[in-house]
Protein backbone atom coordinates (compact mmCIF):
# COMPACT_ATOMS: atom_id res chain seq x y z
CA UNK A 1 0.00 0.00 0.00
CA UNK A 2 1.17 3.77 -0.97
CA UNK A 3 2.50 5.60 2.32
CA UNK A 4 0.49 8.86 0.56
CA UNK A 5 -2.50 6.82 1.42
CA UNK A 6 -1.98 7.79 4.76
CA UNK A 7 -1.18 11.22 4.22
CA UNK A 8 -4.11 12.00 2.14
CA UNK A 9 -6.77 10.46 5.37
CA UNK A 10 -4.30 12.39 7.48
CA UNK A 11 -4.86 15.59 5.00
CA UNK A 12 -8.53 14.72 5.11
CA UNK A 13 -9.22 14.95 8.61
CA UNK A 14 -7.30 18.32 9.11
CA UNK A 15 -9.70 19.56 6.25
CA UNK A 16 -7.16 19.81 3.96
CA UNK A 17 -9.27 18.30 0.77
CA UNK A 18 -7.16 20.33 -1.60
CA UNK A 19 -4.23 19.38 -0.30
CA UNK A 20 -5.54 15.89 0.08
CA UNK A 21 -6.03 15.70 -3.41
CA UNK A 22 -2.98 16.58 -4.87
CA UNK A 23 -1.48 13.94 -2.99
CA UNK A 24 -4.11 11.46 -4.20
CA UNK A 25 -2.93 12.08 -7.55
CA UNK A 26 0.72 11.64 -6.89
CA UNK A 27 0.08 7.95 -5.78
CA UNK A 28 1.34 6.33 -8.74
CA UNK A 29 -0.55 2.59 -8.21
CA UNK A 30 -3.51 3.11 -10.28
CA UNK A 31 -5.99 0.98 -8.19
CA UNK A 32 -4.70 3.19 -4.67
CA UNK A 33 -4.73 6.34 -6.04
CA UNK A 34 -8.15 5.77 -7.69
CA UNK A 35 -9.05 4.55 -3.69
CA UNK A 36 -7.45 7.58 -2.47
CA UNK A 37 -9.12 9.60 -5.21
CA UNK A 38 -12.64 8.07 -3.75
CA UNK A 39 -12.08 9.68 -0.39
CA UNK A 40 -11.48 13.29 -1.48
CA UNK A 41 -15.07 12.81 -3.30
CA UNK A 42 -16.65 11.72 -0.40
CA UNK A 43 -15.20 14.40 1.54
CA UNK A 44 -16.59 17.00 -1.23
CA UNK A 45 -20.16 15.37 -0.71
CA UNK A 46 -21.35 19.21 0.34
CA UNK A 47 -20.18 20.26 -3.21
CA UNK A 48 -21.97 18.52 -5.44
CA UNK A 49 -20.50 19.84 -8.72
CA UNK A 50 -16.78 19.27 -7.67
CA UNK A 51 -17.16 15.91 -5.39
CA UNK A 52 -18.52 14.54 -8.92
CA UNK A 53 -15.65 15.90 -10.90
CA UNK A 54 -13.34 13.86 -8.43
CA UNK A 55 -15.10 10.14 -8.52
CA UNK A 56 -15.35 10.81 -12.67
CA UNK A 57 -11.73 11.28 -12.63
CA UNK A 58 -11.22 7.83 -10.74
CA UNK A 59 -9.55 5.49 -12.96
CA UNK A 60 -10.67 2.10 -11.69
CA UNK A 61 -14.42 1.15 -12.57
CA UNK A 62 -15.04 -0.16 -9.83
CA UNK A 63 -14.03 2.07 -7.08
CA UNK A 64 -15.43 4.84 -9.60
CA UNK A 65 -18.74 2.98 -8.85
CA UNK A 66 -18.84 3.07 -5.23
CA UNK A 67 -17.83 6.73 -5.01
CA UNK A 68 -20.60 7.90 -7.31
CA UNK A 69 -22.63 5.37 -5.32
CA UNK A 70 -21.78 6.75 -1.68
CA UNK A 71 -22.30 10.68 -3.31
CA UNK A 72 -25.42 9.77 -4.65
CA UNK A 73 -26.75 8.66 -0.78
CA UNK A 74 -25.21 11.67 0.61
CA UNK A 75 -27.05 13.87 -1.75
CA UNK A 76 -29.96 12.19 -1.42
CA UNK A 77 -29.98 12.60 2.52
CA UNK A 78 -28.88 16.36 1.39
CA UNK A 79 -32.44 16.83 -0.08
CA UNK A 80 -30.29 17.38 -3.59
CA UNK A 81 -32.10 15.04 -5.30
CA UNK A 82 -31.34 15.83 -8.81
CA UNK A 83 -27.78 15.57 -8.26
CA UNK A 84 -28.36 12.14 -6.44
CA UNK A 85 -30.64 11.23 -9.67
CA UNK A 86 -27.64 12.42 -11.97
CA UNK A 87 -24.99 10.81 -9.77
CA UNK A 88 -26.92 7.81 -9.49
CA UNK A 89 -27.55 7.22 -13.53
CA UNK A 90 -23.20 7.74 -14.12
CA UNK A 91 -22.95 4.30 -11.88
CA UNK A 92 -21.80 1.27 -14.52
CA UNK A 93 -22.43 -1.40 -12.58
CA UNK A 94 -26.23 -2.48 -12.44
CA UNK A 95 -26.54 -3.62 -8.48
CA UNK A 96 -24.97 -0.45 -7.58
CA UNK A 97 -26.88 1.49 -9.73
CA UNK A 98 -30.54 -0.11 -8.17
CA UNK A 99 -29.22 0.60 -4.98
CA UNK A 100 -28.12 4.17 -5.43
CA UNK A 101 -31.80 4.98 -7.19
CA UNK A 102 -33.46 2.85 -3.97
CA UNK A 103 -31.38 4.91 -2.11
CA UNK A 104 -32.94 8.31 -3.72
CA UNK A 105 -36.74 7.04 -3.91
CA UNK A 106 -36.38 6.47 -0.09
CA UNK A 107 -35.28 9.81 1.14
CA UNK A 108 -37.40 11.40 -0.94
CA UNK A 109 -40.27 8.99 0.51
CA UNK A 110 -39.18 10.64 3.86
CA UNK A 111 -38.76 14.12 3.06
CA UNK A 112 -42.41 13.48 1.86
CA UNK A 113 -43.73 11.66 5.06
CA UNK A 114 -41.80 14.21 7.67
CA UNK A 115 -43.17 17.41 5.58
CA UNK A 116 -46.12 16.26 4.27
CA UNK A 117 -44.58 17.88 0.91
CA UNK A 118 -45.66 16.96 -3.08
CA UNK A 119 -42.58 17.00 -5.01
CA UNK A 120 -42.80 18.07 -8.88
CA UNK A 121 -41.12 15.94 -11.13
CA UNK A 122 -40.14 19.33 -12.90
CA UNK A 123 -38.61 20.68 -9.59
CA UNK A 124 -36.38 17.63 -9.88
CA UNK A 125 -35.96 18.69 -13.66
CA UNK A 126 -37.62 14.82 -14.49
CA UNK A 127 -39.93 13.35 -16.67
CA UNK A 128 -42.18 10.54 -16.19
CA UNK A 129 -39.53 8.37 -18.16
CA UNK A 130 -37.35 9.08 -15.47
CA UNK A 131 -39.66 7.82 -12.99
CA UNK A 132 -38.45 4.67 -13.95
CA UNK A 133 -35.43 5.21 -12.30
CA UNK A 134 -37.20 5.44 -8.84
CA UNK A 135 -39.25 2.25 -9.31
CA UNK A 136 -40.57 0.31 -7.34
CA UNK A 137 -41.92 3.59 -5.20
CA UNK A 138 -41.49 3.02 -1.13
CA UNK A 139 -44.63 1.83 0.15
CA UNK A 140 -47.51 5.17 0.73
CA UNK A 141 -45.74 7.52 -2.14
CA UNK A 142 -48.25 7.48 -5.44
CA UNK A 143 -47.25 9.41 -8.55
CA UNK A 144 -50.40 11.88 -10.03
CA UNK A 145 -50.07 14.92 -12.20
CA UNK A 146 -46.74 15.33 -12.33
CA UNK A 147 -46.26 14.99 -8.69
CA UNK A 148 -45.10 12.41 -6.01
CA UNK A 149 -47.22 12.91 -2.92
CA UNK A 150 -48.44 11.23 0.20
CA UNK A 151 -50.72 8.33 -0.86
CA UNK A 152 -53.62 7.44 2.12
CA UNK A 153 -51.50 4.97 3.77
CA UNK A 154 -48.56 7.37 4.92
CA UNK A 155 -48.08 9.23 8.16
CA UNK A 156 -46.67 12.47 8.69
CA UNK A 157 -44.27 11.97 11.17
CA UNK A 158 -42.64 14.71 13.93
CA UNK A 159 -39.27 13.87 15.46
CA UNK A 160 -36.64 11.49 14.21
CA UNK A 161 -37.51 9.22 11.14
CA UNK A 162 -37.07 5.86 11.84
CA UNK A 163 -38.55 4.07 8.70
CA UNK A 164 -39.64 7.18 6.90
CA UNK A 165 -42.92 5.35 5.11
CA UNK A 166 -45.16 2.98 7.49
CA UNK A 167 -47.71 0.70 6.98
CA UNK A 168 -50.94 1.33 9.24
CA UNK A 169 -50.97 -2.09 9.89
CA UNK A 170 -47.34 -2.01 11.49
CA UNK A 171 -46.96 -1.70 15.41
CA UNK A 172 -44.65 1.42 14.63
CA UNK A 173 -41.62 1.88 15.26
CA UNK A 174 -39.49 1.19 18.65
CA UNK A 175 -37.33 3.85 20.32
CA UNK A 176 -34.23 2.29 19.14
CA UNK A 177 -34.04 0.22 15.56
CA UNK A 178 -32.87 -3.68 16.97
CA UNK A 179 -29.90 -5.58 15.06
CA UNK A 180 -30.95 -6.93 11.88
CA UNK A 181 -32.45 -10.34 12.53
CA UNK A 182 -32.72 -12.99 9.22
CA UNK A 183 -35.31 -15.04 9.34
CA UNK A 184 -34.19 -17.14 6.16
CA UNK A 185 -32.21 -16.87 3.18
CA UNK A 186 -35.20 -16.21 1.25
CA UNK A 187 -36.06 -12.91 3.08
CA UNK A 188 -34.82 -9.44 1.64
CA UNK A 189 -33.35 -7.60 4.95
CA UNK A 190 -34.59 -3.77 5.15
CA UNK A 191 -32.60 -0.91 3.89
CA UNK A 192 -31.87 -0.16 7.88
CA UNK A 193 -30.07 -3.59 7.65
CA UNK A 194 -27.57 -2.34 4.86
CA UNK A 195 -27.16 0.75 6.61
CA UNK A 196 -26.02 -0.65 9.93
CA UNK A 197 -23.63 -3.04 8.44
CA UNK A 198 -21.99 0.02 6.39
CA UNK A 199 -22.21 2.40 9.52
CA UNK A 200 -20.49 -0.85 11.45
CA UNK A 201 -17.76 -0.74 8.61
CA UNK A 202 -17.32 2.79 8.69
CA UNK A 203 -16.92 2.28 12.20
CA UNK A 204 -14.18 -0.58 12.30
CA UNK A 205 -16.70 -2.93 13.57
CA UNK A 206 -15.94 -5.12 11.20
CA UNK A 207 -16.11 -8.62 13.55
CA UNK A 208 -19.57 -7.69 13.94
CA UNK A 209 -20.32 -6.48 10.41
CA UNK A 210 -18.71 -9.12 8.80
CA UNK A 211 -21.51 -11.75 11.04
CA UNK A 212 -24.35 -9.86 10.10
CA UNK A 213 -23.27 -9.54 6.49
CA UNK A 214 -22.66 -13.97 6.33
CA UNK A 215 -26.51 -13.63 7.34
CA UNK A 216 -27.55 -12.16 4.59
CA UNK A 217 -28.89 -13.57 0.90
CA UNK A 218 -26.92 -13.20 -2.24
CA UNK A 219 -25.90 -10.29 -3.75
CA UNK A 220 -25.82 -8.74 -0.58
CA UNK A 221 -23.99 -11.55 0.86
CA UNK A 222 -20.96 -10.82 -1.19
CA UNK A 223 -21.72 -7.37 -1.78
CA UNK A 224 -20.73 -6.00 1.93
CA UNK A 225 -18.47 -9.22 2.89
CA UNK A 226 -15.80 -7.76 0.05
CA UNK A 227 -16.09 -4.39 1.52
CA UNK A 228 -15.05 -5.81 4.86
CA UNK A 229 -11.99 -7.59 3.62
CA UNK A 230 -11.26 -4.44 1.44
CA UNK A 231 -10.78 -2.44 4.99
CA UNK A 232 -9.12 -5.07 6.27
CA UNK A 233 -6.49 -5.30 3.74
CA UNK A 234 -6.36 -1.20 4.24
CA UNK A 235 -5.98 -1.76 8.56
CA UNK A 236 -2.99 -4.50 7.50
CA UNK A 237 -4.85 -7.38 8.50
CA UNK A 238 -3.98 -9.64 5.46
CA UNK A 239 -4.41 -12.70 7.30
CA UNK A 240 -8.68 -12.16 7.37
CA UNK A 241 -8.73 -10.37 4.04
CA UNK A 242 -7.52 -13.92 2.83
CA UNK A 243 -10.48 -15.57 4.76
CA UNK A 244 -13.20 -13.01 3.08
CA UNK A 245 -11.79 -13.95 0.24
CA UNK A 246 -12.15 -17.58 0.59
CA UNK A 247 -15.96 -16.98 1.25
CA UNK A 248 -16.37 -15.20 -1.72
CA UNK A 249 -17.56 -16.29 -5.73
CA UNK A 250 -16.86 -13.42 -7.09
CA UNK A 251 -14.23 -11.12 -6.40
CA UNK A 252 -13.02 -8.05 -8.43
CA UNK A 253 -12.11 -5.38 -6.03
CA UNK A 254 -10.33 -7.65 -3.09
CA UNK A 255 -9.06 -10.02 -5.32
CA UNK A 256 -7.47 -7.44 -7.60
CA UNK A 257 -5.93 -5.93 -3.87
CA UNK A 258 -4.97 -9.36 -2.70
CA UNK A 259 -3.47 -9.81 -6.30
CA UNK A 260 -1.79 -6.37 -6.59
CA UNK A 261 0.31 -7.83 -3.07
CA UNK A 262 2.07 -10.46 -4.59
CA UNK A 263 2.92 -9.32 -8.34
CA UNK A 264 6.16 -11.61 -7.96
CA UNK A 265 3.96 -14.40 -7.66
CA UNK A 266 2.26 -14.90 -10.89
CA UNK A 267 0.68 -18.18 -10.03
CA UNK A 268 -0.43 -16.68 -6.72
CA UNK A 269 -2.23 -13.61 -9.26
CA UNK A 270 -3.87 -16.36 -10.77
CA UNK A 271 -5.77 -18.10 -8.03
CA UNK A 272 -6.65 -14.70 -6.99
CA UNK A 273 -7.82 -13.39 -10.72
CA UNK A 274 -9.92 -16.69 -10.96
CA UNK A 275 -12.28 -15.09 -8.88
CA UNK A 276 -11.91 -11.69 -10.49
CA UNK A 277 -14.07 -11.18 -13.62
CA UNK A 278 -14.37 -7.88 -14.09
CA UNK A 279 -12.22 -7.77 -17.55
CA UNK A 280 -10.84 -4.20 -16.90
CA UNK A 281 -9.64 -5.17 -13.65
CA UNK A 282 -7.82 -8.38 -14.98
CA UNK A 283 -6.24 -6.36 -17.70
CA UNK A 284 -5.13 -3.92 -14.79
CA UNK A 285 -3.67 -6.82 -13.11
CA UNK A 286 -1.86 -8.28 -16.10
CA UNK A 287 -0.11 -5.05 -16.85
CA UNK A 288 1.56 -4.97 -13.42
CA UNK A 289 2.72 -8.46 -13.25
CA UNK A 290 4.20 -8.07 -17.03
CA UNK A 291 5.25 -4.58 -15.45
CA UNK A 292 7.16 -6.36 -12.45
CA UNK A 293 8.52 -9.85 -14.14
CA UNK A 294 8.43 -8.70 -18.07
CA UNK A 295 6.41 -10.98 -20.71
CA UNK A 296 5.32 -14.08 -18.97
CA UNK A 297 3.47 -16.18 -21.92
CA UNK A 298 1.61 -18.52 -19.96
CA UNK A 299 0.64 -16.14 -17.93
CA UNK A 300 -0.90 -13.62 -19.54
CA UNK A 301 -2.50 -16.47 -21.53
CA UNK A 302 -3.98 -17.00 -18.44
CA UNK A 303 -4.82 -13.63 -17.10
CA UNK A 304 -6.74 -12.60 -20.74
CA UNK A 305 -8.60 -16.44 -20.20
CA UNK A 306 -11.66 -14.02 -20.99
CA UNK A 307 -11.05 -12.70 -24.30
CA UNK A 308 -12.62 -15.57 -26.23
CA UNK A 309 -10.28 -16.00 -29.56
CA UNK A 310 -6.68 -15.37 -30.43
CA UNK A 311 -7.02 -12.81 -32.37
CA UNK A 312 -8.64 -10.71 -29.62
CA UNK A 313 -5.92 -11.89 -27.43
CA UNK A 314 -3.86 -10.56 -29.60
CA UNK A 315 -4.93 -7.23 -29.91
CA UNK A 316 -5.52 -6.89 -26.36
CA UNK A 317 -2.05 -7.23 -25.76
CA UNK A 318 -0.82 -5.58 -28.54
CA UNK A 319 -3.18 -2.49 -26.67
CA UNK A 320 -0.94 -3.04 -23.24
CA UNK A 321 2.21 -2.81 -25.32
CA UNK A 322 0.91 0.92 -26.46
CA UNK A 323 0.25 1.76 -23.07
CA UNK A 324 3.37 0.81 -21.60
CA UNK A 325 5.63 2.34 -24.54
CA UNK A 326 3.60 5.52 -23.32
CA UNK A 327 4.45 4.54 -19.45
CA UNK A 328 8.02 3.85 -20.73
CA UNK A 329 8.64 7.47 -22.61
CA UNK A 330 7.05 9.50 -19.84
CA UNK A 331 9.70 7.80 -17.30
CA UNK A 332 12.44 6.96 -19.60
CA UNK A 333 12.48 3.63 -18.77
CA UNK A 334 14.45 1.44 -21.25
CA UNK A 335 13.00 -1.56 -19.17
CA UNK A 336 9.68 -0.87 -19.74
CA UNK A 337 10.33 -0.02 -23.16
CA UNK A 338 11.90 -3.68 -23.75
CA UNK A 339 9.41 -5.16 -22.70
CA UNK A 340 6.86 -2.93 -24.61
CA UNK A 341 8.23 -4.40 -27.98
CA UNK A 342 8.59 -7.99 -26.32
CA UNK A 343 4.94 -7.84 -25.45
CA UNK A 344 3.93 -6.01 -28.78
CA UNK A 345 5.45 -8.79 -30.77
CA UNK A 346 3.82 -11.73 -28.49
CA UNK A 347 0.91 -9.52 -29.49
CA UNK A 348 1.09 -9.67 -33.40
CA UNK A 349 2.60 -13.34 -32.84
CA UNK A 350 -0.55 -14.01 -31.52
CA UNK A 351 -2.80 -12.08 -33.46
CA UNK A 352 -1.20 -13.55 -36.86
CA UNK A 353 -1.95 -17.27 -35.75
CA UNK A 354 -5.36 -17.09 -35.97
CA UNK A 355 -5.75 -16.33 -39.04
CA UNK A 356 -3.38 -19.77 -39.96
Amino acid sequence: MDERLLLVRQLLSEGDVAGAEGEARKIEDPYWRSYALRWVAEALANEPERALEVALSIEEPSVRDEALRSLAYVFSKNGKFKEALETARKIENSFLRKKAFRAVSNFLARAIATKGIEIRLSDLKLDERDLEDLKPLPYGVIYKDGKLMPGSVLHRIKGEVMGGVIDRSAEGPKREPPKPIFESEESEPEDYVFEYIRKLIEDGGLEEAEKLAKGLPEPFRSFYLEEIGVKLLETGDTARAEEIFRELEVSDVLGSLLARKNLDRPELVLKYLEKTHNPATRLMVAYEVTKERGVDTEFLRNALIWATDEWKRGRILKFLAFEMLEEAKKKGDERLRRISRELFELGKSVENSSES
